[in-house]
């Protein structure tokens, strides 16, 4: 269930990626038919006790139950953040059922 869910989750990304580019006579009703979509993913792991999270903009540290794919092209010490989620974890109350895949890229301190 949990590769199924990823794999929704990631389906309803490209869709909402289409739905952007799509006429504007078109957009609302394709943005909204994502959104119901998303919520019934969100309802459906909720009674079986999962949840998918993406990572966009959080900070990648050690503990984050993704991959960055990308890892080998950041110079080391480097703070992180996640730029774009590639495969949501799912996750259980009692831990981590699928590990996901994000992107990352240098953090940009402001000063």
């Amino acid at each position: 269930m949990a590769e199924l869910a990823s794999e929704f989750w990631k389906l309803l990304r490209a869709f909402e990626r289409s739905a952007a580019l799509a006429p504007e006579s078109a957009r609302a009703r394709l943005t909204a038919q994502a959104r119901y979509s998303s919520e019934r993913l969100a309802s459906s792991l909720q009674k079986a006790g999962l949840r998918v999270v993406s990572f966009d903009g959080a900070q990648f540290e050690v503990n984050l139950p993704a991959v960055a794919v990308n890892a080998e092209d950041i110079p080391s010490g480097e703070t992180t953040v996640v730029e774009r989620t590639l495969e949501p974890a799912v996750v259980a109350d009692n831990g981590i059922i699928l590990t996901g895949k994000v992107f990352v890229a240098v953090s940009k301190h402001e000063d």
